[in-house]
């Protein structure tokens, strides 16, 4: 019997666009033999929806499409089945699901807002928990759990909009502590929107300033000018956490715009970015690389796989963890199609993994019988501390 897998993707999030492309190409390269695929596209607007023309590209392209051709929806638990319901006055029925496939990205969603929704409802899920989630997507919680544990990241201060606001001398006393060239970020977004240079300390008001409309969250942390970044993904398999092939990143620009890292192929040849897959790098280099991405994987008990990315200080040979990311853009899989792992492979070996978690949770004690409430009156509530 095919499992019917509800494949996830929208919401909002400024990587709304990147989490549709997701989708649909992994949507395409899904086993149709073991699963049956069933889109559910959540909008800016956050409404749910599904239908066989979310499969498409273009049908994103035209909104009336959407509103036309697929059906608005919620996803419900009834008595144990996960149900996909038409909303309004006849809450039929559209299909069953037996697995919740998230391909979202960015903050609102990617970052534990999804995982904890299916938890709620009790579905069963590809990929990690809303605690590495929420770990991978905060670049604060991120620096701190990996700097404690003897990871090397670069070194940063952040600050709430409060503190900015009313502490502003003491801040800018722990930013003097930071060598120049700086960079800042949103602390919770990806696809390296919002993110600037500052060169000299009058320019740090204005820019975090600008952050602040992507973010309640802001980091800054010291820039490496001599960089190349580098990019590893791991996976969970019946067999332990295995590391793909290393990608090399080189860019002319300052700092990659929303949108660079997801040209690939001919899309290349006009732009400033350069992509060497396998990297061209020393084999103390590669084994760093992979030794720090699967201790990453194993801290914050990663599940499926995620994408480790990394600067690499070539002044100094110096090698910083930047970022974890909990659902990689198209899954990475043309790093693990460099180590022979097709495309199909790698979503078959994730789901594998999801089908096993569930039978397991199955067996797990999530509640207690207790005579709390049976046994306490209204004169016993009142004296309660």
């Amino acid at each position: 019997m095919k499992l019917n897998v509800g494949v996830i993707f929208g919401g909002k999030s400024v990587e709304h666009e990147a989490s549709i492309l997701t989708a649909i190409q992994a949507m395409e390269h899904i086993d149709k033999e073991r699963y049956e695929v069933i889109p559910i596209y959540i909008t800016k607007d956050l409404e749910w929806y599904t239908g066989g023309c979310l499969k498409f590209i273009d049908t994103f392209k035209d909104f009336d499409l959407i509103k036309r051709y697929a059906k608005k929806v919620i996803l419900v638990n009834k008595s144990g089945r996960y149900v996909l319901q038409k909303q309004g006055p006849i809450k039929s029925e559209v299909c069953c699901l037996h697995l919740a496939f998230p391909m979202v990205h960015g903050a609102n969603i990617e970052d534990g807002s999804i995982q904890g929704y299916l938890n709620l409802i009790g579905i069963p899920y590809v990929g990690s928990n809303i605690y590495s989630s929420v770990m991978a997507q905060d670049k604060v919680f991120m620096k701190q759990a990996l700097s404690s544990s003897g990871l090397p990241v670069t070194k940063f201060v952040w600050f709430g909009e409060r503190f900015y606001r009313n502490k502003k001398e003491e801040l800018f006393k722990q930013i003097d502590e930071l060598k120049y060239p700086l960079i800042i970020k949103p602390a919770t977004l990806g696809g390296c929107v919002g993110i600037e240079t500052i060169t000299q300390k009058e320019e740090i008001d204005s820019t975090i300033e600008r952050a602040f409309k992507f973010d309640s969250k802001v980091i800054i942390e010291e820039k490496i000018e001599d960089l190349i970044e580098y990019n590893c993904s791991v996976l969970l398999t019946p067999n332990g956490n295995i590391t793909s092939e290393i990608e090399e990143i080189k860019t002319s620009k300052e700092i990659l715009e929303y949108g660079d890292k997801f040209l690939v192929g001919e899309a290349l040849k006009d732009s400033s970015l350069t992509r060497t897959c396998p990297a061209e790098i020393s084999e103390k280099l590669r084994k760093e690389i992979e030794t720090y991405s699967l201790a990453v994987f194993k801290m914050l008990n990663m599940r499926g796989t995620a994408r480790i990315d990394f600067l690499y200080d070539t002044k100094k040979k110096l090698l910083y963890i930047d970022e974890i990311n909990n659902i990689p853009w198209c899954f990475a899989h043309h790093l693990w199609e460099a180590k022979n792992i097709t495309y199909q492979e790698l979503l078959n070996i994730m789901l594998k993994d999801a089908t096993q978690v569930a039978i397991k949770h199955q067996e797990m004690t999530l509640t207690i019988d207790n005579d709390i409430i049976k046994n306490t009156t209204n004169a016993k509530l009142k004296e309660m501390k």
